[in-house]
């Protein structure tokens, strides 16, 4: 009967929380100094090394429209961000409509983007995707504010992923958490509370907590400035979608935030926001639940967000102060999970080969996985047989990222004759990606003749 009891109460466990497959960031040291990039093929080595310094395995915000799903940019966004060791965390956008507006995601959307994603070799196991962007602003929803129709497409967006791979890490879109309701925006708290009454349970299939925690008002406000709309507003959200997550410790990502530099209307000095990323870095941002914060942005030269941009670029200096307050942090040397991972070794050759001579066999193999692998440091060959010479392998490639695929030849020779067991395997480092034992039969030009004649005589009878 207690058996019984006991497995009745871990079925409930299982029916009341959803359980997914990604992997907690939790569970690995985890450095958790991002930043917004707008522009990736020219920003990524930049950022690196101002997320990554002291540090290893930051984070980057990048934005992907939907009229700029192309894959082989992308993949090649991802390889470079696997080379600078940078988390990418994708915001699903639309494209502006006529009047400035970004567009509501059509019908076709949902799918679209799961293919699109789907398709794309990841730097990390987890895919970190953020559905859209402060949506109680109706200039991100097309124009006009629709927490119902949000909540439909955040369902139906997580689904579609998920139904493609366990791996996606969905996040919300952030809100604006200084908007009071008004004809072209909603206050944050009806919005979240709308969400759940109209379509109960789409929090609780949330895999983290997106936030924009931004001192306000006026983007100036001090970091130890508590509450709804300072730098800790996250928490705020927290306890506001907690009976809608049965009070589940959701790690939070805080994919926007950053004070406003001085111009003619307000803002602060370079080195009194150098000041405040220190303080907020070590004394708010330190929650345990924090996993990353993503500053917006590292450069934006147009006089629209400047003032909030890290990369100065101009005559006086390359980039401002507090980009430096930032660099000069202590980090963690983060170990995202990732995994090495292969696809079937495939090889060719003749499987009869003539005895003290050389014969060529060519093999591939294709990066599934999340490394990249060099054939100067860590792939390599590992084939064997006791009774044949085995020469070293040349491969047609140096280094071989994610989705890409390599192709090796090399020289065998028989001692003997007879048949030939034959061993191979692919190895990075330690580790052997893929293993395929195969068979030789080897002869000598003068069997081979024999067996020719013989074959002659048994049809002439």
């Amino acid at each position: 009967m207690l058996k019984f009891l006991l497995f009745l109460g871990l079925v409930s466990l299982l029916l009341v929380s959803p359980v997914w497959a990604v992997s907690d960031p939790r569970s690995n040291p985890n450095n958790i100094v991002g930043i917004n990039i707008l522009s990736p093929e020219a920003e990524i080595e930049e950022a690196a090394s101002l997320v990554n310094s002291n540090g290893d395995w930051g984070w980057a915000v990048i934005v992907i429209k939907k009229s700029e799903r192309n894959l082989d940019r992308w993949q090649g966004v991802f390889n470079l961000m696997a080379r600078y060791h940078l988390i990418p965390i994708v915001r699903l956008a639309t494209d502006f409509d006529d009047l400035g507006y970004w567009r509501r995601p059509s019908e076709e959307d949902v799918k679209d983007w799961a293919d699109f994603l789907s398709k794309l070799y990841w730097p990390t196991k987890n895919r970190y995707v953020q559905i859209y962007n402060e949506v109680n602003r109706a200039s991100e929803w097309g124009g006009k504010v629709d927490a119902f129709g949000y909540a439909v497409e955040l369902n139906k967006t997580i689904d579609a992923l998920r139904a493609k791979s366990s791996d996606f890490f969905i996040l919300n879109a952030p809100l604006d958490l200084s908007l009071e309701t008004a004809e072209n925006a909603l206050d944050a708290a009806v919005f979240l509370q709308t969400m759940e009454n109209t379509s109960s349970g789409v929090f609780e299939k949330l895999d983290g907590w997106a936030s924009h925690s931004y001192p306000n008002p006026g983007f100036s406000a001090s970091p130890l400035a508590s509450g709804r709309t300072g730098i800790d507003g996250f928490k705020w959200e927290l306890n506001m979608i907690s009976d809608y997550i049965n009070n589940r410790d959701l790690p939070v990502f805080i994919t926007e935030t950053g004070w406003r530099r001085a111009n003619k209307t307000g803002g602060l000095s370079e080195e009194q926001i150098a000041q405040n990323y220190k303080i907020a870095f070590e004394k708010i941002w330190s929650d345990a639940r924090v996993m990353v914060v993503a500053p917006f942005v590292f450069d934006f030269p147009e006089a629209l967000f400047n003032e909030f941009s890290f990369s100065a670029n101009n005559d006086e200096k390359k980039y401002y102060d507090y980009y430096f307050a930032v660099k000069d942090l202590a980090k963690v040397k983060g170990e995202p999970v990732r995994e090495n991972l292969a696809s079937d070794l495939q090889i060719s050759q003749s499987y009869l080969i003539i005895q003290d001579f050389s014969s060529e066999v060519t093999l591939k193999i294709s990066n599934i996985g999340n490394y990249i692998w060099n054939t100067q440091e860590g792939l390599s060959l590992d084939a064997k047989s006791e009774n044949m010479e085995v020469g070293p392998v040349v491969w047609d490639r140096e280094e071989v990222y994610p989705g890409q695929e390599i192709t090796g030849t090399f020289k065998v020779k028989s001692k003997v004759e007879g048949t030939l067991p034959f061993s191979v395997k692919i190895r990075d480092g330690d580790q052997v990606l893929a293993q395929k034992d195969i068979t030789f039969l080897s002869e000598t030009y003068l069997s081979l003749f024999i067996n020719a004649l013989k074959t002659v005589f048994d049809i002439i009878g």
